[in-house]
């Protein structure tokens, strides 16, 4: 008879496929060795019951076992007899002591031995646990704590903490510890390693903010703090500060100095076995190695008992806007912390704009490092915001400032159904072109940027070539340019832009037939073209499948969402809200709800950040709680917390409640209901073009010209002229985009060769 093992969480989810080759035979009986440090968090594992002979099975816990770091793993033996049985152990063919310090934890299912695994090579490490005449063996790939591990090989030029351009006061570049110290830059080595360091920060009785606690650990003022399960501590901080992937990561907690060090095998009352991992803004190339985390010192949330994680690899803009970087990044920093400090119960993600971004990503294409997603300022991915935004900056913005243009600031801000026209020709039309190789953070010495004429080999700054291990990479068109640039998904073929604002009367014909006659396009360099932009089939089919474009199929039909979203519209900010709605929207459309996606509208002055943390703890904890048999997502929307809803506050923080609406039919006018009557969602050059509301369609499919589509009378003249503009035919949004898919899950681009991604597939 089989004896079912179930796990109610599962912090990296594997395809079927692996987990079933994850099967070894010893002494002709089947015994299930994990393979994974995970089943699915609604999946049950069996192993082989016979009498007289111990179910044993082996685990890692930190990590999957293919994506080891560090040379550690914390590791789980699991049998069914009394805690005096335990294993022998071998690994790679020599014996191991059980550490003095392993845990050792007796249920009704037998007894788990959880130990820290140490001395692993680099490569391939076998390990086997043996009692009596059942044995379990598992395989263990481990790679360096500098990585790469998944993200494939390293960014270069790589720029350390100690080799950026100094700030404009002339000031060298510096990592902040938070206690009023800095890293000393001068002990790195070639991987910008730092030597790993503790200190210790208070809440003080009398000053605002952290204090550094003195080396002896006594101050007289240190405050008390009740974390979420009850407990009354010291308000002292424990900030870890070292490297991780060549970043600079910090993990920060309640933990009395007096008090034995934290570790995996070991209480620590003060922590409330939640992780709280950080995410900061921006989008850039990347190349360098950064100085500021998502911020780590968190008040409010370290006070409830959250250990608090981030890397600068994890600032988007740092991290070259690489969400596989972050993602490897992160995995490997929550590996770190699982193994020092202990497992979470679960992880939250927390960040706002950028930091939405690299959420949503890594949960789409990663399932498993975050099991609950707190965005604020939300944008769905980073390339389909960049069909918009950039279209606006560029050609939208060529156009227009035409001086033989003379449109009114209305109709310019119509044709993108914008809000106000500072919204496209200053928030976003000022801002960095990050498609652009030009587009260098000021990080980045002069000296190493990229000129085709002048520095032909220099650093290329546009978010694709800091993500040519994804994309991938070709020679430059330009033959007289001697170097490979990064494939593009970018087009606008087919698409007509103003469309909707023709049909709702904001512009005539001959403006209409004039702006897509002339809009044109862009080359690899980011510079004008007169014809449109014609993407690369191979970028727009790698963006898709590797899930640098977010659907609601992958991974983020696997957490639940709160979408934090202060209402930025009127200012002309380009922190648009419609971007909540499109995100939710791919949900909507793959899943036929979006019930784990929570959307909640205020005023940019009311914070709901603490709230917010809370509800989505106990949204998890009652999935944890839920019956396992029931599919996830079902599990996911039954068990959140009934006062979390689709909402908005007043200024006079009166709530209402009434879902989140975005009308496709009201683009320029999209006011039903309260919510929308304060906080009006707008939208964007695509939208107005007919696009569909997922905004997720890169290269459109075509269609023969339709008169029907239009609510004006052409001439003849005037058909001849819009066939001209578009001689293959316009958009047909009702279809697919071209080469559009669901994206697949814990893809590795190297050095792993586990769910190893070719494009030429």
């Amino acid at each position: 008879m089989n004896a079912p093992i179930t796990r109610k969480r599962c912090p990296y989810p594997l395809d079927r496929s692996l987990r079933q080759r994850a099967v070894r035979y010893t002494a002709g009986i089947a015994l299930a060795t994990v393979l994974s440090a995970c089943s699915g968090p609604d999946e049950t594992r069996t192993t082989a019951s016979v009498p007289d002979i111990t179910h044993l099975s082996l685990e890692v816990v930190s990590s999957q076992p293919h994506l080891v770091t560090g040379g550690s793993a914390l590791i789980a033996v699991r049998h069914d007899g009394s805690s005096d049985r335990l294993p022998s152990l071998t690994l790679n063919s020599n014996s191991v002591a059980l550490p003095a310090q392993a845990e050792i934890r007796n249920d009704e299912h037998g007894t788990t031995i959880r130990f820290l695994l140490e001395g692993l090579a680099d490569g391939n490490n076998s390990l086997t646990a043996d009692a009596g005449e059942s044995s379990a063996s598992l395989t263990l790939t481990n790679y360096p704590i500098t990585g790469p591990v998944i993200s494939g090989p390293h960014q270069q030029p790589y720029l350390c903490i100690d080799e950026l351009t100094p700030r404009a006061d002339g000031q060298a570049r510096r990592f902040a510890i938070g206690n009023g110290e800095f890293l000393d830059s001068a002990a790195r080595d070639d991987n910008c390693a730092l030597p790993t360091r503790v200190d210790y920060v208070y809440r003080s009785q009398g000053q605002e903010g952290f204090q550094p606690l003195p080396a002896d650990g006594q101050a007289d003022d240190i405050m008390l703090t009740e974390t979420s399960t009850g407990e009354e501590v010291p308000f002292i901080v424990r900030v870890e500060t070292g490297t991780i992937n060549r970043a600079i990561y910090q993990i920060a907690m309640l933990h009395d100095p007096a008090s034995a060090a934290p570790s995996a095998l070991t209480a620590n009352a003060a922590w409330n076995q939640r992780l709280l991992y950080t995410f900061g803004g921006g989008c850039e190339s990347g190349y360098f190695q950064g100085t500021s985390t998502g911020g780590v010192l968190r008040e409010s949330v370290l006070a409830r008992g959250y250990a608090v994680a981030s890397s600068t690899l994890n600032v988007n803009a740092q991290g070259g806007c690489n969400d596989v970087l972050s993602a490897e990044t992160a995995m490997m920093v929550k590996e770190h912390f699982t193994k020092y400090y202990g497992e979470p119960v679960h992880t939250i993600g927390s960040g706002a704009s950028g930091g939405a971004m690299q959420q949503l990503l890594i949960a789409g294409a990663y399932p498993g490092i975050l099991d609950g997603l707190l965005v604020g300022l939300t944008f769905s991915d980073a390339v389909t915001y960049f069909a918009d935004s950039q279209e606006c900056a560029g050609p939208w913005r060529n156009y227009v400032n035409n001086t033989a243009n003379t449109l009114s600031d209305d109709t310019k801000a119509a044709v993108g159904g914008w809000p106000n026209w500072y919204l496209c020709d200053v928030s976003l039309g000022e801002r960095p072109d990050r498609i652009s190789p030009f587009d260098c953070t000021a990080e980045i010495p002069a000296e190493l940027h990229y000129h085709p004429q002048n520095n032909p080999a220099g650093i290329r700054c546009s978010i694709y070539d800091g993500m040519r291990n994804i994309f991938g990479q070709y020679p430059h068109p330009d033959s007289s340019i001697n170097r490979s640039v990064a494939s593009s998904p970018h087009d606008n073929v087919g698409v007509q832009y103003g469309l909707e604002a023709l049909n709702q009367g904001l512009i005539d014909k001959a403006l209409f037939l004039d702006i897509n006659e002339n809009f044109g396009g862009w080359d690899i360099d980011y510079q004008r073209t007169t014809e449109r932009t014609q993407g690369d089939p191979q970028a727009i089919r790698i963006a898709y499948e590797t899930g640098r474009i977010t659907n609601g199929a992958a991974g983020l039909s696997r957490v639940p969402i709160i979408d934090d979203r202060p209402y930025l519209d009127h200012e002309g900010n380009f922190h648009a809200s419609v971007y909540s709605f499109t995100t939710r929207a791919r949900l909507e459309r793959d899943n036929d709800h979006a019930n784990n996606y929570v959307i909640r509208r205020h005023p940019a002055s009311l914070s709901l950040a603490d709230e917010n943390l809370a509800l989505m703890d106990r949204w998890l904890d009652a999935i944890n709680a839920a019956n396992d048999e029931m599919p996830l997502l079902e599990r996911i929307a039954t068990s959140r917390p009934a006062e979390l809803s689709d909402d908005c506050f007043t200024a006079d923080g009166e709530r209402i409640v009434e879902p989140a609406v975005f009308d496709t039919s009201r683009l320029f006018d999209n006011t039903e209901g309260r919510c929308n009557q304060l906080y009006p969602p707008h939208a964007g050059l695509r939208l107005v073009a007919g696009g569909p509301l997922t905004n997720d369609v890169m290269k459109c499919q075509l269609k023969p010209i339709d008169y029907e589509d239009y609510r004006v009378e052409f001439s003849v003249e005037e058909k001849a002229r819009l066939e001209a503009a578009f001689p293959d035919g316009v958009c047909d949004w009702s279809r697919p985009g071209v080469g559009q898919s669901s994206n697949q899950t814990w893809l590795s681009f190297g050095p792993s060769p586990v769910n190893r991604y070719q494009a030429d597939n």
